[in-house]
């Protein structure tokens, strides 16, 4: 049923039932299961800590620190463990907030053995389930060198974009390449997107065959192959069946929640899912892929994870303005970067994504468009915010009137428009530009003083942004630049400093000099002093006291 080697820790204070149920799941050889047991939550705690039970039973009103605490304390050691209550009485307060503990089960002590051992199996399950999750991602990483061909990679970006005129003769080669791709087989198109800034290239690559090797291991058996492509700002998954044959497979929900998490536990992502409502042929993806996207904006999965079926089709009358604004559903998501760059100080990567954004401002021709304003508005947004908390308004040109970044019917027309939007760009990276250069190196003096002055205090990057009153990714990032050495090396540098002219001139107790230097843990002090000197702070005193 489950792979040998899993533990199983049974946690009740009354003795008889809790060697019983040891008993009990020793002679359940088949589960494969090392069993220990404790009598109180104070040697459970021990008992978790050193043998590591991958499933806990665990009576919920044990005396001294209650069941539901227990096991809260248990899962800050162990998060992947499963907890399974056990109780004497039916009360629903117990059960709710069992529930609310994320208790894999909640078992009466009467409902008998059987229940139990179903209930630690159904864990079991569950546990070898994750596992091989965890496995297929693993099989991913190993996989990322071995991407898709890159002559399908052109095929699928052509279907795409449908902008392609041979996009037909390229398939008709590709087929005779690959007996497996055939222009009349069912497909069945799954689109994601990352909720954050633009994935790198690495994390981006490795998502797209995780994805891909998730759905092929839980989907198979199956007579379908499963391909996949990377496209602007989006991952598209391609299910494929053949020409005659049983229907494409429904991808569940579900499973689409659970590979979210395994995205964000393990490639530190949040996604967002669309998937066709219908199956088609290869050459209609492209009429798919802007359905999607239409669906991804509508939701506003750009922003925030979610999973969603395509949406109704736009009328045929709607198409031609909706395909003029392909490229600002493209811009939407990315369009909040610019406050980001101006923030950081990236001022390249600043000019670049307006351009861009202007010149698609200034090609609109559909009129007043709901998407054109919504990408200007979103621009707007981003800008004022920036000004709002730089408070750089003086440093503005007299002619620019702010008024016009929420109001842009003033102007007239799309060429206006973005023309207003790059000038007032273009300022606010001259007063960025400026405003960097002067403060940096006032900055920088005064986080060093009052580094120097508060060696034995709090030193945190919040404790430093609330000191000085910057914000404390600008004082880590500002402070790396300029000084050329990371601010978590400086404090400790500083301190070292100190702590080694404290052993040499004063007769101070090695726990007294570490609280001089900030450091309330006497074993973590002498551990970085070592680590930084070379030697013990006790060496250290006695080699140049």
């Amino acid at each position: 049923m489950n792979e040998s080697g899993r533990k199983l820790l049974i946690v009740d204070d009354e003795p008889t039932i809790a060697d019983g149920l040891q008993m009990l799941f020793r002679e359940r050889e088949e589960l494969g299961l090392e069993v220990k047991a404790a009598y109180s939550s104070k040697e459970a705690l021990g008992v978790f800590a050193e043998f590591g039970p991958d499933v806990v039973l665990l009576d919920i009103q044990i005396p001294g620190v209650t069941g539901l605490e227990l096991a809260g304390r248990m899962r800050a050691l162990h998060p992947a463990v499963k907890i399974i209550f056990l109780t004497g009485y039916d009360y629903f307060e117990y059960a709710y907030k069992a529930i609310k503990q994320d208790a894999t089960d909640y078992i009466l002590k009467t409902e008998g053995d059987d229940k139990v051992i179903a209930a630690v199996a159904a864990a079991l399950d569950r546990i070898a389930y994750e596992q091989g999750l965890q496995n297929q991602y693993t099989e991913a990483q190993a996989r990322l060198a071995t991407l898709l061909p890159v002559f399908r990679d052109h095929l699928l970006a052509a279907l795409l974009n449908e902008s392609s005129p041979d996009a037909g003769a390229m398939f008709r080669a590709m087929a005779e390449l690959d007996e497996s791709l055939t222009p009349a087989q069912p497909v069945l198109v799954l689109l994601g997107r990352s909720c954050t800034d633009q994935l790198p290239l690495p994390v981006r690559g490795l998502v797209q065959l995780t994805v891909e090797q998730i759905l092929r291991a839980q989907l198979h058996p199956s007579p379908w192959q499963i391909f996949s492509a990377s496209h602007r700002e989006d991952i598209l998954w391609f299910l494929a069946g053949r020409d005659s044959g049983p229907g494409l497979p429904a991808v569940p929900v579900p499973l689409l929640e659970d590979i979210q998490t395994i995205l964000a536990e393990r490639a530190g992502c949040k996604f967002s899912f669309v998937l066709a409502r219908e199956q088609v042929n290869w050459m209609e993806i492209g009429r798919v892929y802007r359905s999607l996207q239409r669906t991804l904006a509508l939701f506003d999965l750009c922003s925030q994870e979610g999973i969603a079926m395509e949406g109704e089709r736009y009328p045929e009358s709607s198409l031609a303005e909706e395909e003029e604004c392909a490229d600002i559903l493209r811009l939407l998501p990315r369009v909040e970067l610019l406050k980001t760059h101006l923030q950081n100080g990236n001022l390249k990567s600043f000019r670049s994504l307006l351009d861009e954004l202007c010149r698609v401002l200034s090609g609109v021709r559909g009129g007043y468009t709901l998407h054109a304003i919504e990408l200007y508005l979103t621009a707007g947004k981003a800008l004022l915010g920036h000004l709002n908390e730089t408070r750089l308004y003086s440093a503005l040109p007299g002619d620019i009137d702010l008024a016009l970044l929420y109001t842009p019917t003033r102007m007239q027309g799309w060429p206006e428009r973005a023309g207003y939007l790059e000038k007032l760009g273009r300022a606010l990276c001259e007063a960025a530009d400026a405003e960097r250069r002067f403060n940096a190196e006032a900055t920088i003096c005064r986080i060093k003083d009052y580094i120097g002055q508060h060696l034995a205090s709090d030193l945190s990057l919040n404790a430093l942004g609330r000191a000085t009153g910057f914000n404390p990714s600008y004082l880590s990032r500002i402070f790396k630049r300029d000084v050329g050495i990371g601010l978590h090396d400086y404090i400790t540098r500083r301190r070292m400093e100190l702590a080694r002219s404290l052993l040499t001139h004063t007769k101070m107790k090695i726990y007294e000099v570490a609280q001089k230097c900030g450091y309330d843990n006497t074993n973590y002090f002498i551990r970085i002093f070592k680590l930084t000197v070379g030697l013990t702070p006790q060496e250290y005193r006695n080699r140049h006291a």
